[in-house]
This record gives structure tokens, sequence and C-alpha cells, in this order.
């Protein structure tokens, strides 16, 4: 199978997970470093990812940090200073759709229920220092459906909802006039 990108070595993988790690203000998971990555490039797939990931554990590029029964992941200081050595190899795109990527793990994803009355509920909906939206439902069903979709989806909600908001609508009803 071809792979399009620029990454395709495993030392390439290696200084784009300590690139994009060393973005990020905290400790996140193996998926979350899966999603962070392979969003980045196409030269590379899971497997790739998941065993030059794993080979900086015990060089200590990498540092385990157990929490709750999930296993999160840190850059160390040795990784720090690889990344600023090497940070030059990274192609420009990726480094730029790296940052972007550690951007969108970065902003905190909140939702929160509010029940006024067994059939009225508000669900909060909040990225972090972006936007917030509330809306009002009937059952704790739509409820968790909103907040499953919003977690899931948050990106593309903001997107949706700034494009909607930035639509030139008094052009439109201008052309709809017969």
């Amino acid at each position: 199978m071809v792979r399009y990108g620029f990454i395709h070595t495993k030392e390439d993988i290696k200084f784009l997970v300590l690139f994009a790690m060393d973005l990020l203000p905290f400790p996140v998971s193996f998926s979350t470093i899966v999603d962070l990555t392979t969003w980045c490039d196409e030269g590379f797939g899971y497997f790739e990812l998941s065993e030059a990931f794993y080979e900086m554990v015990p060089t200590g590029h990498i540092e385990e940090i157990p929490d709750k029964g999930e296993t999160l992941y840190a850059i160390t200081e040795k990784g720090r200073e690889a990344t600023r050595i090497f940070e030059k190899q990274l192609p420009y795109p990726v480094r730029e759709a790296a940052q972007r990527s550690a951007l969108r793990v970065v902003r905190q994803i909140h939702t929160a229920v509010t029940e006024h009355g067994p059939t009225d509920l508000t669900v909060r909906m909040e990225m972090e220092q972006v936007f917030a939206v509330e809306m009002n439902v009937v059952s704790h069903g739509q409820a968790a459906m909103l907040e499953r979709t919003f977690k899931e989806n948050a990106e593309a909600v903001y997107q949706t909802l700034l494009t909607a908001m930035t639509k030139n609508y008094a052009n439109e009803k201008e052309a709809q006039k017969p």
C-alpha cells in the first residue's frame, strides 16, 4: 500500500510525536496521541506509530503516568531536548498541522445538564475559551445524546455555528424577492 505524506521513517514518526507532545500542557492517553499525530500526515499508520511511540518510553523520551485505570503519557525533559534539536527536520506543513491538532486537544470540552423539572432540562455545551451553547430538552435521553454528540464533534459543531452566524442572509432574501 502506497502512503502519501512527508513522514515515512520511524525516526520521523518519533520526531512528530515528540513535537506534538511538547505542545500539550498535560499528559494524554495513547488514543489521544493517535488522534493528534495521524491527523497531521498520511505517510504512516497506526502500527508504525504504535511501534515508534512505545520505543520512546524505555529510552526516557516519554514517561508513563498511571491515572485511574488508564495510562497517560507525558514528554520528558529528554524528549523536549530532542524536540528542540530535531524540530526543523519535520516539514513545515507537518509542524503546522501538529500545532492545529494540539490546539484541538488543548481546548477543553465540557458539558453539563441542569434539571429544572421532570421534562425540563438544559444542556450546556462548551469548548473552553471558544464558545458555549445551551439547549433545552425534554428528557435525559435527549440530554445524553446532545452531550455525546458534542463531545465527539465539538469542532464540527463550532464550524457549523460559525458558518450559520456569519452567513449573509440579507443577500439571500433579496435574491428570493420576485
